[in-house]
């Protein structure tokens, strides 16, 4: 839809809002310099007052969320393992990965079934429904084929100090253009007053080790800065001949000036990943799919013959995943007057993947595929707060552009002797992205026990499909490229959102909030791996989202009980066959309910206990399949209708060391899959999906060596048994069409296996 006034208009206030800061210090996000992204609360080097106010803006938050302290990043990441591991702590969200559980592997995250993160089968609507900030700034691809963000992006847990979770869109001065199902701010350690330095180390099963380590400059002329990475490794879990081992390295700087009415800070992070993936397994044997190969002598090859987590060897399928991610941003805040400030954030984001497969396991046409992908996305977020005395103003917008490539060349070294030089077929796509926003948010408070925020955000997205796989062509050879035009497309939108808090009683708060949002579609709804000119989708994915509830917290004790409804429309499902070379559009619309249980109770020392609990439906009012006709209500794949969780503990401090021990459970039932004959949703149950995890931890942080060693100030081991009782579970899976395990495999699950038992220890010193 066009719109030039309403684009020029929007152009022209975020133009005029760049002239507000200089460029070079450009700075602000919707996370303040101390990393809390709720609304009043700012950066303050006073810890305990920093707590309480977090904690009352969360109660006074129309939103449902959850801040996850760094204590509980303690508890739940094993050493050298997945800062999103983490996520578990916050009610309806569900992690599940493939790897051996180091920072290297790749996860799935779901916020009340919307999900980010890798995803083995297609069928779910939202692949990329979730924002993932660092520190604030946002790393989602907009318009990527694959999954938006990968959690091995931020392969280094102990970069991080917290992290908060908002679920739905919430509102529109922290909302990106991914925040349909939530949004997700890792938040990295802040640089302190005072000079230090910590030191990590752990390893434990399958050859996993890490180490990492924070220095702290302090204040050196009024500049805080600091310097911290890490490495992690995991030769893999598999058995067999292969077992897909993973490697990931991450370096983290920043640095602080505080000055009279403000602050400015700069960040830099860069994160690489080398990541090996086994095949898929299949659940029950095939005729004809053995050790050997298809057809070949062999032992036949599933899950219960030749073991949960067998894989094949590299001779017959081989995987390499590489990637990095740079991202470069500076942040100011300004008192602009005694109730008016400003803020703003100048950011950079370069992205990288190359995908390199080579399937022997059957004959291929295109047996090896050498994908890369790359992205550069340049921003800027403006924001103003006008403190009134019944009112909390919020105005501003961002703007942000990113340029996508997707270069596949496909090959067979057996067909034609074909090859990356002179491939079979060859595509290279550009795809541009430019969203604007503007925003407008009043946080009305008449009197103190009630706060009512209504918000507003014009939206303008332009995306813009350019073909250039002719030129792509290696010199000398005559590949296979599909013909999908260029085309240009623009949409605006509106979208309001009201929420409300009351306090009914001291510490307990009634909330609700309404919602809306839109999403541009992947790239592949423009032309990405198209035999021909597309439809491009005449809107962009909406979300309309309700979720309310009551908030309650009394000392030791804390509460949050509430329900969701959210509605998906306008969606595009986009599957890259290879076996075909060609995407199947699917065009559907979902809608996501259930309820949602916080309860948990613990102060420094002594007992404490947790439950997180979510009972949920997802399905799809309308499923239309390229070329097939509509399916009504099918259950959404891979979402549990139950997600369970708790935890218990016990903490006390004697001979000057603080020891504690921690027992977790984790339930999720069990899911359907997906079906690539078909290319539906079908209501067979993934099988060993229904898992019940018990995890056990122990630690212990002493001060008993600080006399002996001069600067120490504490040294911290700790112990983690995860999987304590070994249970088998399948994370992921789907129906398959034939296309890993040849024609006999056609209509048979394959799966994914989660890790089986795993102990690992830590060592940690801070100076």
């Amino acid at each position: 839809m066009k719109h030039p006034t309403a684009l020029r208009c929007l152009s022209s206030a975020v133009l005029a809002s760049l002239w507000l800061v200089p460029a070079s210090i450009l700075a602000a996000t919707a996370a303040s310099d101390g990393g809390i992204d709720i609304g009043e609360v700012s950066s303050s080097t006073n810890a305990a007052g920093t707590a309480a106010a977090r904690a009352k803006a969360l109660r006074e938050s129309p939103e449902n969320q959850v801040q996850i302290t760094h204590q509980q990043i303690r508890d739940l990441v094993q050493p050298g393992g997945s800062i999103v591991t983490a996520l578990s702590a916050a009610p309806g969200v569900q992690v599940k990965g493939y790897g051996s559980g180091n920072g290297a592997s790749r996860y799935q995250i779901r916020i009340n079934g919307i999900q980010v993160g890798f995803a083995l089968a297609p069928g779910n609507p939202e692949k990329n429904g979730l924002s993932v900030l660092f520190d604030g700034v946002p790393m989602n691809n907009p318009l990527a084929q694959y999954d938006g963000w990968e959690s091995s992006e931020t392969p280094i847990s102990s970069i991080f100090s917290n992290i908060h979770v908002t679920q739905g869109p919430g509102n529109p001065d922290h909302r990106w253009y991914d925040s349909m199902g939530g949004t997700i701010n890792l938040i990295p350690v802040e640089p302190t007053a005072k000079a230090g330095a910590s030191l990590d180390l752990g390893g434990g099963s399958f050859a996993t080790y890490s180490a990492s380590t924070m220095l702290q400059t302090g204040s050196i002329n009024g500049w805080r800065s600091e310097l911290g990475g890490g490495y992690t490794r995991s030769a893999g879990f598999r058995t067999g001949p292969y077992h897909a081992p993973n490697q990931a390295e991450a370096f983290f700087a920043k640095t602080i000036k505080d000055f009279h009415g403000g602050h400015f800070s700069a960040g830099f992070f860069f994160s690489h990943t080398q990541e090996f993936r086994s095949l898929y397994i299949p659940a029950s044997p095939i005729p004809g799919v053995t050790t050997g190969g298809y057809g070949q002598p062999g032992e036949l090859l599933s899950q219960g013959t030749t073991g949960y987590y067998y894989t094949v060897p590299t001779s017959q399928y081989f995987k390499n995943d590489t990637a990095h991610m740079y991202l470069v941003y500076a942040r100011l805040m300004v008192h602009l007057a005694q109730r008016l400030s400003v803020d703003n954030t100048l950011y950079f984001r370069s992205g990288y993947r190359h995908h390199y497969r080579v399937n022997d396991y059957f004959p291929h046409t295109v047996n090896t595929e050498d994908f890369t992908g790359t992205t550069r996305t340049i921003g800027d977020r403006l924001a103003f707060h006008w403190n009134l005395p019944m009112n909390s103003v919020r105005f501003g917008g961002y703007y942000q552009h990113s340029r996508y490539e997707s270069l596949y060349y496909g090959y067979n070294p057996a067909v034609l002797a074909s090859s990356a030089s002179k491939p079979l077929f060859a595509a290279d796509y550009y795809d541009y992205w430019d969203g604007a926003t503007a925003f407008l948010q009043d946080d009305f408070h008449p009197i103190s026990a009630l706060h009512i925020t209504p918000g507003l955000q014009l939206i303008n997205y332009h995306v813009q499909f350019v073909n250039n796989s002719e030129a792509a062509i290696p010199p000398g050879s005559t590949p296979v490229t599909y013909k999908a035009g260029n085309n240009d497309n623009s949409y605006t939108k509106l979208a309001p959102s009201l929420g409300i808090n009351y306090r009914i009683l001291p510490g307990l708060h009634a909330f609700a909030i309404w919602a809306k949002n839109f999403q541009t579609a992947p790239a592949a709804a423009y032309g990405n791996y198209q035999q021909a000119t597309v439809e491009v989708p005449k809107s962009p994915t909406d979300i309309n989202s309700y979720i309310g509830g009551l908030k309650w917290h009394m000392g030791a004790w804390q509460a949050q009980l509430s329900g969701f409804h959210q509605h998906l429309g306008n969606a595009v499902i986009a599957t890259f066959l290879p076996s075909d070379l060609i995407s199947k559009l699917d065009r559907v619309s979902a809608i996501y309910n259930g309820v949602n249980l916080l309860l948990q109770y613990g102060k420094g020392l002594g007992f404490f206990a947790g439950t997180r609990d979510t009972i949920q439906h997802a399905y799809y009012p309308s499923y239309l399949p390229a070329g097939g006709s509509p399916v009504i209500d099918a259950r959404m794949p891979g979402t549990p209708t139950l997600i369970l969780g708790f935890d218990a503990g016990y903490r006390w401090y004697a001979a000057n060391t603080r020891f504690a021990v921690r027992l977790s459970d984790q339930y999720a039932s069990s899911v359907t899959t997906f079906n690539n004959n078909t290319n539906l949703p079908d209501p067979t149950r993934l099988p060993g999906s229904a898992y019940n995890i018990v995890n056990l931890g122990l630690s212990a942080d002493t001060l008993a060596f600080d006399s002996m060693i001069p600067g120490l100030k504490r040294v911290g081991v700790s112990l983690m048994i995860d999987n304590l009782l070994n249970r088998k579970y399948n994370s992921q899976g789907y129906i398959t069409s034939g296309g890993e395990y040849g024609p006999n495999s056609q209509g048979a699950i394959l799966v994914i296996p989660g890790a089986p038992r795993a102990v690992y220890a830590s060592f940690s010193a801070s100076f």
